[in-house]
């Protein structure tokens, strides 16, 4: 084929298509971590911005856990039954925005920044449901009595009406990727440090979470240091371009505030103890390490964004009818990843030897887009693109009510000037029914006809 096929005419509309790991991906996947702009030949420089609005809820459980008492939780899935509609658990729509910029030094270097916001979350329970914190309801039973005590038990702040009594989490990350990349005979060994920056928030309520309704945590901002580095290869003649990249992982250690409100409650905190000690014998509550232990801890703990890989083709189909094929592939190990908050760990450990987690996966996510791109004229080209989301495992952590999706989408590119173009896009995605259940393997609700959809905007520059 000739430079009637260049690359550069045709990296065009798959513009945010990639931003349907925006929301709702496998884990905390958002951003897909896309560099393909850094393959762009000469000067190239983009900025996106993505508006995500997605209809996700679940149905509580209705089942009873203990003595006839419906407290919105199950021992196992078969026990489950179908209760209230959460509603929208993601109803303030999600933007998104990134941006990058690369040049060539010279034909041999290639130096480029690119933005993202690679992991995230925004979840909230409202309405009259498991999720909820209402004076009244049973919340706990005393299996050796049979007694049901209510929420307000538990946690009095309960009855204060401007108590925020939504189960709500929010997890924010933003990332800078410096890349140096070195070509010869086309192709380029590249790689660079990687800037994150994290926070993050959940709060705990209603009586699907039991004990531990009206747990707060709070993950301090922090910014710590990792890398990326990856191999390409390139033949502007049949625009070809192919590129994979590893990304380290990310240790953040930082300061983390917990409440758990019923250890203010000493009756409760002396059965807790009870049972720690009974199930941790090499690591007993002292009485007095018993006499320190309270609601609130303020301590130090590490959360590790995992580690990725990328590959990402693209190639020329047709000269004569001017098509490209793409292929995006993206894997992450979600199944290594955890967050441990120290007090509330500790606490779990009342109810299982050596403790829980707040937040784990099982399975790895596998992510595949493939698209078809067609130039129409000098100034317009468009493309279309299908993919899947594994998921991270079903059952799933009651706040990521999904376990992957399905998409489709388009876009349109249109070149204003030779060097600058605006593209706009669209994806529909269709999220897979889960079960949701607690790090304790307890069930707590069910979802179904999930699904959602992305609008984004895209300008760039290129020059030769």
């Amino acid at each position: 084929m000739s430079q009637k096929f260049p690359i550069s005419k045709l990296t065009l509309a798959l513009l945010t298509l990639s931003a349907a790991s925006l929301t709702q991906a496998a884990g905390l996947d958002r951003s897909g971590q896309d560099i393909k702009g850094f393959f762009n030949p000469g000067t190239y420089a983009e900025i996106e911005y993505a508006y995500i609005n997605t209809d996700v809820s679940v149905n509580d459980n209705a089942g009873a856990i203990a003595n006839g008492a419906r407290l919105g939780i199950t021992s196992n899935e078969d026990e489950y039954e179908k209760g209230v509609n959460t509603g929208n658990a993601t109803d303030d729509p999600y933007t998104f925005a990134r941006y990058g910029v690369k040049t060539d030094i010279n034909d041999s270097i290639s130096i480029g920044v690119f933005y993202d916001e690679p992991f995230g979350a925004e979840v909230e329970y409202t309405g009259d449901n498991a999720f909820v914190s209402q004076p009244g309801k049973q919340t706990i039973v005393d299996s050796s009595t049979g007694t049901a005590f209510p929420n307000e038990f538990i946690n009095p702040a309960v009855l204060d009406p401007d108590y925020d009594k939504n189960t709500n989490v929010s997890v924010h990350t933003e990332s800078w990727t410096g890349l140096v990349g070195f070509k010869s005979n086309g192709f380029q060994v590249y790689g660079g440090p990687v800037i994150q920056k994290v926070k993050a928030e959940v709060h705990l309520r209603g009586q699907a979470y039991g004990p531990l309704t009206g747990y707060d945590a709070n993950v301090n901002k922090d910014t710590d240091y990792g890398w990326a580095a990856g191999l390409s290869y390139s033949k502007p003649e049949i625009a070809l371009n192919a590129a994979l990249t590893y990304r380290s992982e990310i240790d953040h250690k930082t300061v983390v505030g917990e409440r758990v409100p019923l250890l203010d409650n000493d009756l409760i905190k002396s059965v807790f103890i009870g049972k720690y000690n009974e199930l941790n014998p090499n690591d007993i509550i002292t009485p007095e390490l018993a006499a320190a232990i309270g609601a609130d801890a303020t301590t130090e703990a590490t959360v590790t964004t995992p580690e990725s890989v990328n590959l990402n083709i693209q190639t020329g189909l047709s000269e004569k009818y001017q098509l490209l094929g793409t292929l995006d592939v993206r894997w992450v190990p979600w199944s290594d990843f955890s967050i441990v908050p120290p007090l509330y760990n500790a606490y779990s450990k009342g109810a299982v030897a050596g403790g829980l987690p707040l937040l784990s996966y099982d399975k790895d996510q596998w992510k595949v887009d493939v698209g078809l791109a067609k130039r129409f004229n000098e100034k317009l080209a468009g493309s279309v693109v299908v993919g899947y989301d594994s998921g991270a495992g079903d059952p799933v952590s009651s706040l990521g009510t999904i376990d992957g999706f399905y998409s489709i989408g388009g876009g349109v590119k249109y070149n204003v000037t030779p060097e600058w173009a605006v593209s706009v896009g669209g994806k529909y995605l269709k999220f897979g029914d889960a079960t949701g259940q607690l790090p304790n393997g307890s069930i707590v609700s069910k979802s179904e006809d999930n699904d959602g959809y992305i609008a984004g905007v895209k300008l760039s520059y290129q020059s030769q």
